[in-house]
């Protein structure tokens, strides 16, 4: 067996194992959906996901919560690593820890157009977050006490977005995890 043949022997095992799933992350790195969870269209981007250590940073565009005349296109950074089987779970799964679980942090900003922004159409959102990507740099946006970005303030204005209230309900729970649908087919007994 040759080390091609090799590996297309354990490749098609994981994919016939619906249990090992690697998800969208591991093919794509931008998702959209006509109406997310915030009821309206939505943009996902995974900007950065090399070292676990630094964590996971995403570019979003969502319909503003308070003002739903704007799209808002923002930089949040996460120690969670979103992933998914299919793009409206993966959706699910971004509010679900950055929103309902509070898994988040706001970035380190030197100027009011680094990690936010907003737009009246998600065209000119998408564009400003472009722009926002295009500049991009860890270093910058991470404010590290000890780097040359150490007195960056954070961007707050995603606290607008994403709240400061996590989704336990009162007997302090979370809502459940949203977790990937399989069907199958039983065969009829008789």
């Amino acid at each position: 067996m040759s080390l091609e043949s090799a590996v297309y022997c354990v490749e098609a095992a994981l994919n016939r194992n619906h249990n090992c799933a690697a998800g969208l992350v591991t093919q794509t790195r931008v998702f959209a959906v006509p109406r997310g969870p915030s009821g309206a269209a939505e943009i996902l981007a995974l900007l950065y996901a090399d070292d676990s250590f630094f964590g996971y940073w995403y570019g979003h565009i969502v319909r503003h919560p308070q003002d739903t005349t704007l799209f808002v296109s923002l930089i949040v950074w996460s120690d969670k690593l979103v992933n998914a089987q299919n793009v409206p779970l993966f959706f699910k799964r971004f509010h679900y820890w950055i929103k309902d679980r509070l898994e988040y942090h706001p970035c380190a900003v030197q100027n009011a157009d680094d990690a936010y922004q907003e737009s009246r159409s998600i065209e000119n959102a998408a564009s400003k977050l472009a722009r926002m990507i295009a500049r991009f740099d860890l270093d910058k946006r991470r404010g590290d006490e000890y780097g040359l970005f150490a007195d960056s303030p954070p961007e707050l204005r995603i606290l607008n977005v994403y709240g400061l209230n996590d989704a336990r309900n009162e007997r302090g729970y979370y809502p459940p995890f949203p977790k990937s649908m399989h069907l199958s087919f039983v065969k009829n007994p008789q």
